[in-house]
């Protein structure tokens, strides 16, 4: 895998302005477009009447929007201009609707009538015989005002209503049914009586008082052909909902208001427009067929980048990068000329959490944790090789949940030699920070710095080996002198009027690398407090003589020791790759590449 991140290409492209929507999604739909504001010619002024009838449409959307399907913008081609398309869909949309709410209508009345007539059925079922004197309820007349009232079976019963000249209640399975008969100036005090939440008024058609068994099946016949009708009407307004016609009028609002949100430029002859953007394809050629496979007649051109404009980059993705892209994302964005580090941190960062955590049983353990996450938190992927790590350090010192022997150890006890163990990490600090010092040389070669370097970044690079050296080897110092004369002379000619700047920065850079170094000496401190932890817990679970609560402080021991030393191994590994590693050689002074959405990514509706 390559350590530098995949710089992109400018690209220019002039399109027939009635196909530049089009353009546009072919192009997002590579996934290797970054689309950009046009930076030629005038501004793409005349879509005023494209908004204005987009806008009318989402209007129309958001308000009925529980009545509209799901769909997607489309990939089609046409060939009207982008106003001729957005004013069609809106015409289809707008019949559409009217015939669907008409219908609505028609099904929400038919129901209403059903209920209805179930309303009436329960109500001459529970009258039983008083039914036949229904005749003399149908409709009010000029002395009585007659009425029957529905109200919830669980609803409280309203006082008898004094002013009735005939008042009867009559219970049914779900509902009471109150008949009453009043003076019409007494009818506003009856209504307000039996005004309550949940009652309704009986319809009491003109064939309501004919004999039982006609008026039943009057009363059958009509809810079954209600029934049917409903039925119809809903399979219609189902099968609306798959108009084809109807998906493409939406999937071209969708296209068009995608469209809307992105800046062109139209050119001189205010027919074609400007689309320009980044691009990680490597030629133009593959973007060319992507247009191409759309019908769009158009020539994509890279570009040098128009001045200010900084190209974004692609960080490289895939393998163990991917599980330590978190640690680079928290340092920044690499530039084109910058080295991405996630594939070195797929070494780096296993290596210093298995050092500071040192242990078979709990690696194990970090491993299965991991592994059971991996789903649902992408983000603790990285316990899966951190762990196998602390597994094999583990079975170097051959500690499992702090006990010695169950995997014999190839280093032995640590704790016996702590000094040995410190002078490791102080060792393997050393080889890591040496790693970000050479690959400072590699980024200044293809900054086109590289002679700037030699004569001071890698005489300081020399100065910091030989005194590392000159602690087991004292003759290596004599090389100490020499880089320090190396950068006094690379000074001169490299930074002559800044030649007391420069000595500033070797005294920084000399402290620095030293705290740094020494800033490694928690890994080996980590491991010894780690495996001091471990055996307390044992002792600590040894102490009852109840076996049970042995166990049970063994395991929550052991649990807790987990979870809190993994945390703390974790936040001290992250700081010594943020301020020891990439301090040496990364800035971060990048831009990610992010390609366009495609209008199937964006909201479907308002």
């Amino acid at each position: 895998m390559s350590l530098q991140p995949t710089v992109t290409h400018w690209f220019e492209t002039l399109t027939p302005r009635e196909q530049t929507v089009y353009a546009l999604e072919a192009l997002t739909a590579t996934g290797q477009v970054e689309l950009a504001g046009g930076l030629v010619d005038r501004p793409l002024i005349d879509t005023v009447e494209l908004r204005s009838t987009v806008r009318w449409a989402d209007q129309l959307l958001q308000r009925y929007a529980t009545m509209l399907p799901e769909v997607g913008a489309g990939r089609h081609l046409v060939t009207e201009s982008p106003e001729s398309s957005a004013r069609s869909a809106l015409l289809i949309v707008r019949h559409w609707l009217a015939q669907q709410l008409c219908a609505t209508r028609r099904l929400r009345a038919c129901q209403r009538r059903q209920q209805k007539l179930e309303l009436l059925r329960e109500c001459l079922e529970a009258m039983g015989d008083a039914a036949s004197d229904l005749a003399g309820f149908v409709g009010s007349g000029p002395f009585l005002f007659k009425r029957i009232y529905a109200l919830p079976g669980d609803a409280p019963l309203p006082e008898p209503f004094a002013s009735a000249n005939s008042y009867a209640v009559f219970r049914g399975p779900r509902h009471v049914f109150h008949a009453v008969a009043c003076l019409p100036e007494r009818r506003t005090d009856c209504e307000q009586v039996f005004h309550t939440p949940g009652s309704e008024v009986v319809d009491l058609p003109g064939w309501s008082h004919a004999h039982w068994s006609k008026r039943n099946t009057l009363i059958e016949q009509q809810i079954d052909g209600l029934s049917v009708t409903a039925i119809a009407l809903q399979r219609t307004l189902e099968e609306r909902l798959r108009d084809p016609w109807l998906k493409k009028a939406l999937a071209d609002l969708a296209l068009l208001r995608w469209y809307l949100g992105h800046t062109l430029t139209l050119s001189a002859d205010a027919r074609h427009c400007h689309v320009t953007g980044w691009t990680t394809a490597e030629s133009p050629e593959v973007l060319q067929q992507a247009l191409k496979r759309a019908g769009i007649n158009a020539k994509i051109l890279f570009r040098p980048l128009p001045p200010g404009q900084d190209a974004p980059v692609h960080l490289n993705k895939g393998g163990l990068a991917t599980l330590f892209r978190q640690f680079v994302d928290m340092h920044g964005t690499p530039g084109g000329d910058e080295l991405d580090p996630a594939p070195l941190l797929a070494v780096i960062v296993p290596l210093l959490f298995g050092f500071m955590f040192p242990d078979v049983g709990h690696g194990l353990v970090l491993v299965a944790a991991g592994t059971a996450l991996w789903k649902r938190q992408p983000r603790l992927r990285c316990l899966v090789p951190c762990g196998l790590a602390a597994t094999a350090f583990g079975a170097l010192f051959g500690e499992t949940f702090g006990l010695r022997g169950p995997v014999p150890g190839v280093l032995g006890d640590i704790l016996e030699r702590p000094l040995e163990l410190l002078l490791a990490s102080l060792l393997l600090g050393a080889a890591i920070i040496l790693l970000g010092l050479a690959l400072s040389a590699i980024e200044a070669h293809w900054r086109g710095t590289l002679r700037r370097w030699m004569w001071l970044d890698a005489a300081v690079l020399t100065l910091y080996l030989s005194l590392l050296i000159g602690f087991v080897y004292p003759a290596a110092l004599w090389f100490a002198g020499i880089a320090l004369g190396w950068y006094l002379m690379g000074l001169i000619r490299i930074e002559r009027r800044q030649f007391w700047q420069g000595i500033g920065r070797l005294a920084q850079s000399a402290l620095e690398l030293s705290m740094n170094t020494l800033s490694f000496a928690r890994v080996g401190a980590f491991a010894l407090a780690h495996t001091a932890l471990s055996h307390a817990v044992l002792e600590l679970a040894a102490m009852p003589d109840n076996k049970v609560m042995q166990i049970v402080l063994l395991l929550c021991g052991h649990l807790a020791l987990i979870v809190v030393e993994a945390l703390v191994v974790f936040v001290q590994t992250t700081r010594l790759v943020l301020f020891e590693f990439f301090t040496r050689f990364l800035r971060a002074d990048g831009r990610l590449f992010r390609a366009s959405a495609t209008p199937g990514d964006v909201q479907r509706r308002p």
